[in-house]
Parts: structure tokens; C-alpha cells; sequence
């Protein structure tokens, strides 16, 4: 595994095959639907969404799925800004979570998380997923653990977690503010943070190593 940016060519084995980030302002912007599956993420303000079958407002960690049928796009912030966050790729139709998350540097506790044996000072916890997982970084800096490897990472870089890995977050830098997107389930399909200790040994496909 390996962390990549916007432009960049993703490992082969992600769903996730790129993305892009827009800040919007004035004028209205189209947005091309390019890949088999397209998402739309609001990682700052909100900003309408239209197109010939209507609109929606999305704020902050909202998103839509764009697909050709329902195109051509249009996002526009009237007299606000935003900015949005596209995912392109080959994921599936259950899905696990997508949003926004922050982290600031803080006091560590152990708290629902599997233990580690390397240096934290934040009180993310390690923990693993039924489905891979891609953390694009907005904000700040910090290391970040998959499996037996750490991570150096700042603004613009991508995380591609595959299943099972466990990862973590255990030191910022600076301020973090990061937009998440668990792609397509497998396995037993159970969503959100899974822990050893209480949801038993992760299972991680070959390929992910």
C-alpha cells in the first residue's frame, strides 16, 4: 500500500481509481460524470446540486452518487464558496460510511480500540473494516499506521486501506481534517470501527497485503 495523490494512478487493486477536489465560488461549475460510479462529497460549505431531474442542497459532509442518466451536472454556491470532494471509481452497491472527520492532537486513552505497541498522542483508535477503506487528507499533517506500515501524510494526500488492515491516526501535526469513504462491503457486511478484541480477527484478502 502505498499513498497517492489527485492525478496520480491509485494501487490496482483499489475501487477507488481517482479523485478530485473543487473549490466553488461565483460562478456555476459542470461537473462531467466520467467513471462507472461517482461521488460527490461537500468537505467545506454547501453548495446546490443540479441537473435536468432537479436539485439538492448539500452541506458539510454530504454527499451524492452522480451517475450519466441523471446528468449533466451543475454545483453552484450562490453568492457563498464550498468545496467539494469527487470519488471516481468500480465500488459496489452496499457501502460502508463517507463523511468527514478532524483530529487535533490530544491526550491518549484507550478506549474501544485494539492496543498497539507504537507512540500515540491522539485518542484515534486502531481498528479494521469489512470493506476497503480511503482517507483523502484536507487539512493538516500527521502519521498514519496500515497494518505494520506508517505513513507520513499532508493536504492532498489519499490513504488506500484495504480490508482488514488495521489502521490508525496516532500522531498530527498539525491539525487534521480529512474526508473518509468505506467502498464496498464483504465478508459478514458489518459497518463502522470493528475491534479483535470484540468483533474477532479481522480478515484480510490476500491481495491487500
Amino acid at each position: 500500500m502505498s499513498v497517492f495523490r489527485s492525478g496520480e494512478q491509485p494501487p490496482g487493486w483499489c475501487e477507488l481509481m481517482s479523485f478530485e477536489l473543487f473549490e466553488l465560488s461565483a460562478q456555476p461549475r459542470a461537473i462531467a460524470v466520467t467513471a462507472e460510479k461517482q461521488r460527490l462529497l461537500v468537505t467545506r460549505g454547501k453548495c446546490r446540486l443540479a441537473s435536468g431531474k432537479g436539485a439538492q442542497v448539500l452541506s458539510e459532509g454530504q454527499f451524492w452518487d452522480m451517475d450519466k442518466a441523471n446528468g449533466p451536472f451543475t454545483a453552484d454556491v450562490g453568492d457563498g464558496t464550498a468545496q467539494v470532494l469527487i470519488f471516481c471509481g468500480r465500488w459496489g452497491t452496499e457501502l460502508g460510511g463517507c463523511g468527514i472527520f478532524r483530529l487535533t492532537p490530544s491526550t491518549p486513552a484507550w478506549a474501544k480500540g485494539d492496543p498497539v505497541n507504537y507512540p500515540k498522542s491522539t485518542n484515534f483508535d486502531s481498528h479494521y473494516h469489512d470493506c476497503d477503506e480511503y482517507w483523502v487528507i484536507l487539512e493538516g499533517a500527521g502519521t498514519v499506521v496500515v497494518g505494520s506500515r506508517s505513513f507520513e501524510v499532508e493536504a492532498g494526500d489519499c490513504v488506500p486501506i484495504g480490508m482488514g488492515h488495521h489502521h490508525d491516526l496516532p500522531q498530527v501535526r498539525a491539525d487534521i481534517k480529512a474526508a473518509y469513504f468505506e467502498t464496498t462491503l464483504e465478508g459478514k457486511k458489518r459497518f463502522g470501527h470493528l475491534w479483535e478484541h470484540k468483533h474477532g480477527p479481522a480478515v484480510v484478502r490476500a491481495e491487500r497485503v
